[in-house]
């Protein structure tokens, strides 16, 4: 009896995977929101103050990331604490069948023309 599925059985694999937990990293938009922080500079500093000096590039990888790398409770906690969230605003459970099909519309789509902007003849360097 195998505790994870081997890698060959796709049906055992997309069992496993159908019982994982789903969520929503919400650390960037909840720095904007919150804090009013557009960079991850401003994060480094404020970890420092609880015990965590992150590169640079560990602290991009924190907050842009679609899905976090592993990283200890002490440090959520201590997002939790900088942004005066709790793990619930942090760290959203997505609903297996409310996942949308497409994604979301990030604002108003522009208004293309049907017919060319510019004349046929426009670079022609003789007209």
């Amino acid at each position: 009896m195998k505790a994870v599925p081997h890698g060959d059985e796709p049906t055992a694999r997309s069992a496993f995977e159908a019982l994982q937990p789903r969520y929503e990293w919400r650390l960037r938009e909840l720095m904007a929101l919150r804090r009013n922080w557009y960079t991850t500079t401003k994060l480094a500093p404020e970890l420092r103050k609880y015990g965590f000096d992150l590169d640079r590039s560990n602290i991009y990888r924190l907050v842009k990331a679609d899905r976090p790398p592993k990283m200890p409770v002490e440090l959520i906690l201590a997002l939790c604490k900088i942004l005066k969230c709790t793990f619930e605003d942090l760290v959203v459970e997505i609903e297996p069948d409310a996942t949308p099909a497409e994604p979301a519309a990030r604002g108003p789509r522009p208004v293309v023309p049907d017919m060319p902007l510019l004349s046929g003849d426009f670079f022609d360097a003789e007209g």
